[in-house]
């Protein structure tokens, strides 16, 4: 028997033996223990099974004799039997059926092109020996990497789930899924620091296994997987994972290796298109066609600014992104950069100006479904203006980058996107933004909250209430604080301070104040560092 505690038939039934049969009645019966498991092609009065098993019935054989059906759930309950499976019965089972399993709660399930001898064999192996049962499945695994037939993160998760008969997946940082079939994770416990953890917090344990692809470094993603099976069948999902995870680490580092090959390439051109005015359009020319690109045509720049990822993740998310672009219409090479990803769409004819709001909506679409499966990241885009070929692409590229530093600085919002003509005057502002002359001015008069407020609670609170117009309401909404919290800080806030914000005057300057301290709290602070 599998370890010290009883096997229940809801266990059975999540096993590896019949990952394909569907229970079609009977759940009251499946918390009763299983004995054993028995083979019968008729069941008799004269002999029924024992107390506690649960019977594999061959139906193939049995043609318009359906009533034997019957008969044997009915032998089954009398008999303290404790469920019947039936394989290969070459017709529909019938309401009747199931009512009549439902009545005495008898689990029924049906199992259809199986070998009802190897059944059997295979559901008492997992009774009796389970650890060789084990064995055979992790021998399998093993087999399937030495010999190289897993070559994608999807086929190993496939390999794992099906020996298991377990729900198997891999997810990112953000617990946001790679791969794999989705799993709740909810309040539960993923592993962290090594360490393999099993959370027992609901009916299905919750395995996780941290999968970290630079040493010294934290988990770049988890290996999760989760069971309703008995104690033998959670050690052998432990195990799997345990192996598939060192296979992973292995291939997720390769296609890292290939893909940060690949944005080097990528980020080379895109430098040397950028870094200068004289531009040696042939040689570019070259080394963009070498890469797919074609710079002929109206090319409309576009910068997408990310925040909460580091230089790997965004080389992880590029492929994501691409693809989201290319389905919503805005498909164009899109490359790697410090900040996020610059990238461009080109038209064979000039975009009609009437355009550019289609394509803020959409890119600000994509931004927005983005963020909201990656919690913790922000994604703020700008669009250039079309311009003709190389030269204009360069022209349209800077112009992005613009547009987006501003819609992040101008935006509370975790996603926004702004076409650089939507922007106006705040282009203007943002040279003197970004001057040395205004940063100081900024946190000379915001010194006295800096000093005392290391999580920027009380500049958060400033900044959010200022743009809110002084909205106590709106201010409390978007801080997601109690609506008495505003009035204490604020009150805090001109006591430090010693100003009047009932003086419009002072509140611009406050407000303007913590615009350039936000946009400073940046590397890029200005435009041409981060595109250099």
């Amino acid at each position: 028997m599998d370890g010290d505690r009883p096997l229940r038939v809801r266990e059975l039934v999540a096993s590896p033996a019949l990952r394909d049969a569907a229970l079609l009645a009977g759940e009251a019966g499946l918390d009763a223990v299983v004995v054993d498991a028995v083979l019968c092609m008729r069941l008799r009065d004269d002999g029924p099974p024992r107390h506690g098993d649960v019977v594999v019935f061959e139906a193939s054989a049995i043609g318009e004799h359906r009533y034997q059906i019957d008969m044997a759930i009915r032998t089954i309950a009398e008999a303290g039997a404790v469920g019947l499976i039936i394989t290969n019965p070459g017709f529909d089972l019938g309401e009747g059926v199931q009512r009549l399993a439902n009545r005495f709660g008898v689990p029924l399930l049906a199992l259809a092109d199986t070998d009802a001898m190897a059944l059997t064999l295979r559901l008492r192996a997992q009774l009796w020996a389970a650890d060789v049962e084990q064995a055979a499945s992790v021998a399998s695994l093993l087999d399937s990497f030495s010999q190289r037939r897993l070559t994608t993160v999807e086929s190993v998760l496939d390999v794992i789930a099906d020996l298991s008969a377990a729900r198997v997946c891999l997810i990112g940082q953000d617990r946001s899924l790679v791969a794999g079939d989705a799993i709740e994770i909810g309040e539960r416990r993923l592993s962290s620091g090594g360490v393999y953890l099993v959370d027992h917090a609901s009916d299905a344990a919750l395995h996780s296994t941290e999968i970290v692809l630079a040493p010294g470094e934290g988990a770049d993603y988890w290996l999760v997987g989760e069971s309703l099976g008995s104690e033998g069948g959670q050690r052998l999902l432990r195990s799997l994972l345990q192996i598939g995870a060192w296979y992973l680490t292995a291939l997720l580092a390769s296609v890292r290796v290939r893909a940060e090959s690949d944005a080097r390439r990528r980020i080379a051109v895109l430098n040397e298109l950028l870094a200068t005015s004289d531009l040696h359009e042939h040689d570019i020319q070259n080394q963009m066609l070498a890469l797919g690109w074609s710079p002929a045509g109206w090319n409309t720049g576009l910068h997408i600014k990310l925040q909460g990822a580091d230089t790997a993740r965004i080389i992880d998310l590029h492929a994501e992104v691409r693809e989201r672009l290319r389905e919503a219409g805005l498909d164009g090479p899109l490359v790697e950069r410090n900040d996020g990803w610059s990238g461009w769409v080109t038209e064979s004819a000039e975009p009609a100006v009437e355009s550019y709001a289609s394509i803020v909506q959409r890119l600000g679409d994509v931004l927005e479904e983005f963020v909201s499966v990656h919690s913790g990241l922000q994604a703020h885009a700008g669009i250039g203006r079309p311009y003709p070929n190389l030269r204009g692409l360069r022209t349209s590229l800077t112009e992005a980058h613009e547009a987006a530093l501003i819609a992040n600085a101008r935006s509370d919002a975790l996603s926004a996107a702004a076409h650089i003509d939507q922007l106006g005057v705040q282009r203007v502002l943002m040279g003197w933004f970004s001057s040395e002359d205004f940063a100081r001015y900024a946190r000379s008069i915001l010194e006295p909250i800096l000093d005392l407020d290391d999580d920027h609670e009380l500049l958060r609170t400033l900044e959010v209430y200022l743009d809110a117009s002084c909205s106590i309401t709106d201010t409390a909404q978007r801080l997601l604080v109690h609506r008495n919290t505003v009035p204490n800080r604020i009150r805090r806030i001109v006591e430090v301070l010693g100003v009047n914000l009932d003086d419009p005057e002072t509140r611009l300057s406050l407000q303007l104040a913590c615009r350039v301290l936000r946009i400073n709290r940046h590397p890029d602070r200005t435009m041409q560092n981060a595109l250099l």
